[in-house]
Formats: structure tokens, sequence, C-alpha cells
């Protein structure tokens, strides 16, 4: 027991690894220190900019004009038409505001692992444009503002933020953030007319305004994009930076050299989130006028079809990617660009000399070309001398022959020779950065397949070896290892440190090399099993093993195709329909057969559903509620009325009391969203009783008996009351239509037992959870628990993507939570979703625990072949995962991976989660009387 403990123990690890590996061969952050910062000599267009960044404001909403053919932004349409440039600033994923913000303001794109850092603290120090100005002035949210300041050289970077507890998505109207930003504006220029320091200040040049307006966002999460709310919203921002730029223009006595650029971080989905590449998230608005912005251009290209549905296609739409906006504030204003941009000049967007413009350019390829040296010089140093192959493309010959023709064409004013010139440098360098920032990723990526491989055949070994009849216990086997083999993995291992250590690697790299070795090493021991498993294989019918070997097959390819058409699990749940069928299980399990075929076929249904984008529907959790009140009811009566039943009247009191609960559960949920529909926030009571509930709900089932139908039926009561609370729609239904499924199972694998002369039939309400635990006696495994893993594996995926839950970043939605709190608190939110999505998880976990222990099967060695299984998976998405093509499929391809390796990690984890649920009783005092007696 203890060997097999410290088995799983190492297996955790292992897993743990290979998950970590995915973010240092592909998110690593790509900043790079030691540059010199470069600037453009020439005197500049602007003294100043202000920067509006309307967060969560998508591009079509923005654009679109209404139903009367009128802007919801006349303002900001009158300069696109009249006094500036326009375009759309493409963003790439996450489409998150931290890594969006980043994007604009210090011009590169921050990796994805970031995200878990932290939205309010800085994972890396970075530039910025705020850090080069002068002076920066900012207003706005707390989880936005600080992240420019801190680390910030000097101080020169000033914030004013309203109160984490202003983003309520369950305020009366969340334009008062926006609101709040203007009337502080207001002030803060009031205040500049009696303060001379301040005065001056504000006087100098290279000087920043950010106004940061959350408003959209917020109420975009609460009530979707295309609500009147978020709409309006836009009204009020176009109103707003009217006002401001009034207020600015009048405050400098409309002297010219004021730059305005308004944008978005990202956009929103017509569900209300965000984080993936769906178009309604990567596009977003951007409107520059003022000092050393071009006028409008009439549009010369032909096929515009965004321009045409916004009424724009008569002005040149410009569009920028979003890291673009971070040099042209910094090519305005006069300030050095960011260390760390890597974005390009959108020139069309500067009204200034061709002189002043290709100098800019040429001051962004300097920039650019001094991370692509930088990141060269730390790559070389690291990387023995033989072994180093540099970026062919931009060798020092070419960077010097492309910067001399440069100057030479400016100083002959062949500005556009020189443009093209700068464009070209610039590309080099960027796809060298990207060269240089990569140079690794084959050689990770061939240890972790390496050690995928080797932990999988090690798995498989180790099963046949200690829960089947293929090795015979006659069989006598020196477990002495080969000097050879011995010697040989020691002297790779060395050979492996030594090779790191020259190159100065990170101390992860030494655990993706070495682990491989060590598993491969563990695995040859055990080679002399498949001499074992030959002799075995001639005595069984080939036809037999490989179609079982052919189905299986196919059930896994089913699975990973799951991951990208969630469909595939409808067809899945056909082909389980047709089980019992096949294998003529109906003819001594008639009703049992039929429940299984339509629980199949109902549970066939949630696939086909929308993943999201559905609207709140509580009538639908209200009829999911009742039901599971009138399944729990009749429950509850038919072991009542049970003679042999093994429940003491305490137990259903137990039973009752988490009833109560799930009934006020339904009502907490209907008066909580009708309160918010009224815009009258979230009622402390039913908050209270929200978080009251869901700890009740985690320690009522240790309160009940551990006889088997009793734990399980307290564990679906206690894990649908919390369902409920998160449910806003149709898939309150699934855990109900997934527990009563998993109910069936349970029976029909005892009669597939009792089929196959494996077991002989007992009554499953007799067997006691606490009492198998202690079962030492198991029998060997067969093909058909191979077939048992598989359906855990499958009804696990079910489980996560049945409802379409996290199917990718954006499937989030706030609403789910409002139970508990409506004040953003992404960990906390992020943590309640979790558990959402974990309950389904644990229902079937519950059911594959009594499968097992009816089948008279160690939960351990079943669980290796789920292992397996899973790890299968694994690397098959660890071949997809692949930085390259459209910004929505780089996301899936790394979601995926990271899904279907959480999954592994957390059946793991879940595995003695859902054993303590089952087989532990909290002994009040009143049972510890009845026992003493």
């Amino acid at each position: 027991m203890r060997r097999m403990f410290l088995f799983f123990l190492v297996g955790l690890l292992v897993h743990l690894v290979f998950f970590g590996s995915i973010f240092d061969i592909y998110f690593t952050s790509p900043l790079v220190h030691g540059m010199t910062p470069q600037r453009t000599l020439l005197p500049s267009p602007a003294k100043r900019l202000v920067l509006f960044v309307a967060d969560g404001l998508r591009a079509d909403t923005f654009f679109h004009l209404d139903e009367n053919y009128i802007s919801r932004a006349p303002y900001l349409r009158e300069i696109i038409q009249t006094r500036g440039s326009w375009g759309v600033s493409h963003t790439r994923v996450p489409t998150e505001s931290r890594p969006g913000h980043v994007a604009l303001i210090a011009g590169f794109y921050e990796d994805v692992s970031a995200i878990a850092k932290g939205w309010k603290e800085n994972p890396v120090e970075f530039d910025s444009v705020f850090n080069e100005s002068t002076y920066t002035w900012s207003w706005g949210s707390p989880d936005i503002l600080p992240m420019f300041a801190k680390g910030a050289s000097g101080n020169h970077i000033f914030t004013h933020c309203y109160s984490a507890s202003s983003e309520d998505f369950a305020s009366e109207d969340a334009t008062e953030l926006d609101t709040w930003v203007f009337d502080n504006v207001k002030n803060f220029f009031r205040s500049a007319q009696s303060n001379q320091t301040l005065f001056d200040k504000l006087n100098e040049e290279g000087v920043v305004f950010f106004l940061h307006l959350l408003g959209l966002d917020t109420n975009g999460h609460a009530h979707r994009p295309g609500s009147s709310e978020y709409k309006e919203n836009v009204k009020t921002v176009d109103e707003g930076v009217k006002e401001m730029v009034t207020l600015i223009e009048d405050f400098y006595g409309y002297d010219d050299k004021t730059s305005f650029i308004f944008t978005s971080d990202h956009g929103m989905t017509d569900w209300g989130s965000h984080g993936a590449g769906h178009p309604s998230e990567t596009l977003t608005p951007l409107v520059a006028w003022g000092a050393g912005i071009h006028y409008p251009r009439q549009n010369q290209l032909q096929h515009d079809i965004f321009s045409k549905e916004w009424n724009l296609e008569s002005f040149q739409r410009i569009d920028v990617n979003q890291a673009d906006v971070a040099p042209l504030m910094a090519a305005l204003i006069g300030v050095p660009y960011p260390l760390n941009s890597v974005g390009i000049l959108p020139v069309e967007y500067l009204n200034s000399s061709s002189h002043f413009k290709v100098e800019s350019m040429l001051t962004n390829a300097l920039q650019i070309l001094e991370q692509f040296k930088v990141k060269m010089a730390q790559k070389k140093e690291t990387t023995l001398s033989f072994l180093f192959s540099p970026f062919s493309l931009l060798s020092e010959s070419k960077q010097l022959d492309i910067l001399r023709k440069t100057r030479s064409y400016i100083q002959g004013g062949n500005y556009k020779e020189a443009m093209d010139l700068c464009r070209t440098l610039m590309d080099l360098a960027l796809r060298g950065l990207t060269y240089y920032h990569t140079y690794d990723r084959f050689f990770l990526g061939i240890s972790v397949v390496m050690g995928f491989a080797g932990w999988i055949s090690y798995v498989i070994l180790i099963t046949l070896k200690t829960n089947s009849s293929i090795v015979q216990t006659t069989v006598i086997h020196d477990e002495a290892t080969s000097p050879l083999v011995k010697y040989g993995f020691s002297t790779l291992a060395l050979c492996t440190v030594l090779f790191l250590i020259i190159q100065s690697s990170p101390w992860t790299y030494y655990i993706y090399c070495l682990l491989p070795i060590i598993i491969w090493n563990e695995a040859s021991k055990e080679l002399w099993i498949l001499h074992q498993l030959k002799i075995y294989l001639i005595t069984v019918s080939a036809f037999r093993v490989l179609g079982f070997i052919i189905v299986l097959g196919f059930g896994v390819l089913l699975l990973v195709l799951s991951f990208f058409y969630r469909s595939v699990l409808t067809i899945g749940l056909l082909g389980f329909a047709c089980w019992p069928l096949v294998t003529k299980l109906w003819r001594q399990a008639k009703i049992t057969t039929v429940s299984w075929v339509l629980l199949c076929l109902l549970l066939a249904v949630f696939p086909l559903m929308p993943v999201v984008g559905r609207e709140p529907n509580i009538t639908l959790v209200t009829c999911a509620g009742l039901l599971a009140l009138f399944i729990s009811l009749a429950s509850l009566v038919s072991l009542w009325r049970n003679k042999d039943r093994k429940v003491e009247e305490g137990d259903f009191a137990v039973h009752i009391c988490q009833m109560l609960s799930l009934a006020v559960s339904i009502w907490i949920v209907n008066t909580t969203h009708s309160s918010l529909a009224a815009k009258q926030g979230l009622p402390l009571l039913n908050q209270i009783l929200s978080w009251s509930i869901l700890v009740f709900s985690l320690v009522a089932p240790l309160l009940s008996t551990t006889f088997l139908f009793q734990r399980l039926l307290s564990i679906f009561l206690s894990f649908m009351t919390s369902y409920i609370l998160f449910s806003t729609g149709y898939e309150a239904f699934f855990p109900v239509a997934l527990s009563c499924l998993m109910f069936v199972w349970i029976f029909l694998e005892q009669e597939a037992l009792v089929k196959h002369n494996l077991s002989f039939k007992q009554k499953l309400n007799s067997i006691d959870f606490s009492c198998c635990a202690d079962i030492t006696q198991f029998r060997q495994l067969n093909l058909d628990d191979i077939r048992r893993a598989f359906f855990l594996v499958f009804f696990i995926v079910t489980a996560f993507f049945g409802t379409g839950n996290i199917a990718s970043i954006n499937s989030f939605d706030p609403a789910s939570v409002y139970c508990f709190l409506t004040v953003f608190n992404p960990f906390v939110m992020g943590a309640l979703m979790m558990w959402k999505i974990i309950i389904p998880f644990i229902m079937v976990m519950c059911a594959f625990e009594t499968v097992q222990i009816s089948a008279q099967i160690s939960s351990k060695s079943l669980f290796l072949i789920v292992l397996v299984i899973s790890d299968i998976m694994s690397l098959h998405f660890f071949f997809l995962v692949k930085d390259y093509g459209s910004w929505l499929d780089i996301g899936t391809s790394i979601s995926h991976y990271v899904i279907v390796m959480s999954m592994t990690i957390f059946l793991m984890l879940l595995s003695g989660l859902v054993q303590y649920l089952t087989t532990k009783k909290i002994e009040t005092g009143k049972n510890r009387k009845h026992h003493a007696s």
C-alpha cells in the first residue's frame, strides 16, 4: 500500500513537471534588459498627449450606427470625418485588461503566464511610454494604474484611483466609474490654476494624461454588450471625451500642441466575457487627432467590408497592431521609445514632414535592433560556441549595410526608399527576436516527449506486472540491473548535467532533461515483462486483442476530437447507449438497459447546446432544482420503505436538512437575480446564506451514513445545492442528468460482472464504503476493466465540456457567482467558477469509486489505466501546441494542453478527495452514544 502511495506521489510530481514545461517552452517572458534608449532628435509635433482607454469597448459597437442611423459616439465620429485618423487596433490573446494595457503603453505582448501572477502587481519590470515621459497623470481603476507606476524610474507617474469596491457588477449604474474619472480630471485642472508648482509641471514637454474608463467593461460583464446599459455607456464616454478635450484645450489656450488618442484594451463577446481570440474580443477602435495627427483622407480601398458596414467607407481606415500605439505616442511627444517595445510606428497617422517620419521610423528600427543584439548576445554567452547557430538573415554585416543605405537615402532625400529599408530591418529584427526567444524550444520539446513516452511505458509495464494475470507468479526474475544499462544511464545523466552547466541553463532545464533519463532507467528494469506479454498473446485470440485495440484507439481519437468539436461527445454517448445492446446485457437487465439508453440520449443533448452566449434563464434553474428535489424525495421514500435499510433516523434528518438547503438555494437564485435585474444590488441575506450553504454542502456528506446509496444521495444533494447557486440557465439540468446516468452505470457494471462470472450478484445497498476501503484482496485486471477506465475518462471530459465550462477563457461568466459576490475580485470569482467545474467531476469520480468497489478492483490499479489514456491524450495535445497562425488557433492549442494536463493532475488529487467523501463520517454526540450501547 505504501509503495503504491509513493508511486502515485511520484506520478503527481512527474505530471506537475510536464504541466510546468509548457510555460518554459512556450510562455517565457519576451523581455530583455540592457538596451540603450532611442529617441528622435528632431522637434516633436506635440508637447503633451491624452490617452483615453475605454476598457472592454468593441469596435463594431463603437463604429456602428444605431437603429436610427445615428452614431452612439457623435463627437468621436465627427473627429473621424473632419479632423483625425481612425482604424482598428488588433489585440492579441489573452484579451484581458492587463496584457492589453501593457501592449498599448509598453509596446510588447506580455506572456500568458503573467496573467496568473496578478492583475495588480508587476511580475516583471518593463519600460513604458509613461516611464519615458516627463510627467504622467492617470485616473481610473486600481487594477491597472499602479502597475505602470511601480518600478518606474523617479517620481513622475501619479495615479488617482477609486476604491476596488466600486467595481461592482451589481451597481445601479457602472457609468459612475467613468464619470468619477471625468470629475476628478476637472478638479485636477481646476486646482492647477491656483497651484504654481503643478501649473509649471503641466506646461513642460513630454507630458501624458491617461484616462482609464472601466464603465463599459463592467456594464458589458453585468448586462452584455448588446444591452441598453452598455450602449448608453458609449454615449457617456463620448460626451466625457468631448468635455475633457474642451477642458484641456482651454487650459492650454488652444496652442495646438496636444495629441489625443482614443482606443480600447480589448473587446467583448456577445455573452459579456473576454480572454480568447474571437473577433469581437480582438477588434478594438482607434481614433487619433490633434497635434501631429493627419487629417481624414479619402479611402483608396475598394473592398473595405468593415468600413462599409460602419458607413465610413469614404474615409481611409488605418489598422494597427495594438503594440503599435506605444511608438506612435512616443513619436508624437518626442520621448524615447519603450525599451521592450515591438510595435512598429504607423507613420500613416502622422501629419509631419517626411524627414520627421523617416527619422522616427529609423529610431523605431534601432530600438528593436537593440533588443535583437542583446538577445543574441545573451544566447551566445550561454551556448557552446560550436553549437551556437546565429540568425542568418540578419548578420552583423547585413545590419551595417541596411543602416548605411538608410542614412544615405535620408541624406539624399529618398525618404520612401529609406522607409522601406527601416521596415525591412524591423521585420528581420523581430523575426530574429522570435528565433532567439524560441532557441531552446526543440531541445526542451524532445526532452518532454521522451519523458512522456517513458512514463507511459513504465505505467503500462507496472500495470501488467502487478495487476494482471499475464506475468506468471511462478516466473523467477533476476532483479539485478545489467551493468551496461546501469552505467549507461548514469553516464548519460552526468553528460547532460555537464552540458547544462556549461550552457548556464536555468534550473528547470535540469528537471526536464534528467527526468526522462530517470524514468527510462526505471522502465528498463521492467522490460522483461514484454517477454511474458508475448507468451500471453500467443494464447489469446488475435482478432479479439486487435479489435479491442482498434476500439480503444478510436475511443481516444473521439476524446481528442471532442476538444475541438463538442458534438463528438454526442456521438460517443450514442455509442455508449448501444453498449448493453451489443454485449447483450439487456437480456438480464431490461429496465436498467432502457434507463441507460434514455439517459445516454438525454445527456447527448447537452454538447449540442450552445457553449456560451446564452441569456440567463432562472426559470430553467428553478425547474432543475425542483427536479433534483423530486428525485431526492423519491429516493428518500424508497430508502425508508426498504426493509433492509441500513439507515438510522438521524441519517434521514441529515438528508432532510440537505433538501431544505436545496430549496433555499432555489429561493436565493430567484431573489438574487430579481434584485440585480431591478438594480438593487446583491441582498446581504442572500450573500450570507449562499456562503453558508456552500460551506454546509462540503460538510453535510460526512454527516450521513457510509452505506452506498445513502452516501451517494447525500453527495448528490450537497453538490446539487451548490451547483444551483452557480447556475444561470440550462446547465443546472446537467448534473441531474449526469448523476442519474452514473447511478444506472453502477447497476449495469454489476450486471456485466455477473454475465462474465466474475462476481455473485450482491445487493448494492448493503455495501459500506468505509468497510470496503479496507479490502486487501482484489481480483486481477482484464480487458473489460480497460473499458471501465475509458468510460471514466470519457465521462470526465463530458463533465468538463458538457455545458461548455471553460471551453475557452472567454466562457467565464461573472453572472455565475452573483449569489456570492458582485464586486470584481478575479481570484475569488475564479475559485468559485473552478468549484462549479469540479462538481460534475466529483459526481463521476464517486460513481467510479462505487464501480471499482462493487467489481472488487483495486482503485489504484484501475487508475493506472486511466493515467495511460489521459497521458496519451496529453502527449497528443503537446504536439498540437503552436505559436503561429491566428491568435484564436494559438490560444486554443495552448488551452487544450493545459486543460488535459490539469484534468490528469485533478483526477489524481480528486481520487483522494472522493475516497474521503465516501468513506469518512463525522461522529456526532448522538452517534457515539448509539455505538457505545
